[in-house]
């Protein structure tokens, strides 16, 4: 077997990348689709900063997965007390003290959910301006929350890195990873333009007219 070898991902191209992405997405779904999207992350950062806020589905879910698979494990055993001495005995990766693993699991699936649904032709020039910029801050809060989940299960499971075990063959490491959370610093201040450009695209449309949505007699030319 070859030794094991390191990719350095340097962590600014892969923002760029994903912001990229979503930037390029958001300009064919239209704004009002992108500001739906931006809505669900922004509920998700909030998560980020009171996790407790999720403490109540993320228990109620925990306990709900640990006993169908000890209904499963016990074979499908309808007998009380076989449940109860399999269900004690079984774990989930999150729970009320660590539901960042949820949180992961919840954002990804956000994501492919929301992003099912590209758009129409119909998406006018100016709302697919505002898709852009928006994809653009939604691509930043996507990657930025997926690092801060992660960060924040491995400090919440164990203080020490290799509680998780040895490394595989071939590990994949981001350089560069900042430690900060992605609202301070140069980040904030990136938010900031952003959410700026689009609030003054919007001034700027209601002054000149311009409008977000289709002219339906352009529709039914």
């Amino acid at each position: 077997m070859g030794t094991p070898f390191t990719v350095e991902i340097p962590y600014d191209q892969l923002l760029l990348l994903v912001m990229g992405l979503f930037m390029f997405v958001g300009a064919t779904r239209g704004m009002h689709r992108e500001a739906i999207t931006t809505v669900g992350l922004v509920v998700l950062s909030a998560l980020l900063v009171e996790p407790a806020l999720a403490g109540p589905i993320v228990g109620y879910l925990s306990n709900l997965v640990r006993l169908i698979v000890a209904f499963i494990v016990s074979h499908f055993s309808v007998n009380p007390k076989v449940l109860l001495d399999t269900y004690a005995n079984i774990s989930v990766p999150f729970g009320t003290d660590n539901p960042y693993a949820f949180l992961i699991f919840a954002l990804i699936a956000f994501v492919l959910l929301s992003y099912t649904s590209r758009g129409n032709k119909d998406v006018t020039a100016l709302s697919r301006l505002l898709g852009g910029l928006l994809g653009l801050f939604n691509g930043f809060l996507v990657i930025s929350l997926f690092k801060e989940y992660i960060v924040k299960y491995i400090q919440k499971r164990s203080p020490s890195v290799a509680v998780l075990g040895p490394p595989p063959q071939v590990s994949v490491a981001l350089k560069g990873m900042p430690l900060t959370g992605p609202l301070s610093g140069g980040s904030l201040q990136f938010v900031v333009i952003i959410l700026g450009a689009v609030a003054a695209l919007m001034i700027l449309s209601s002054v000149f007219n311009l409008s977000l949505k289709p002219d339906k007699k352009d529709k039914k030319g």
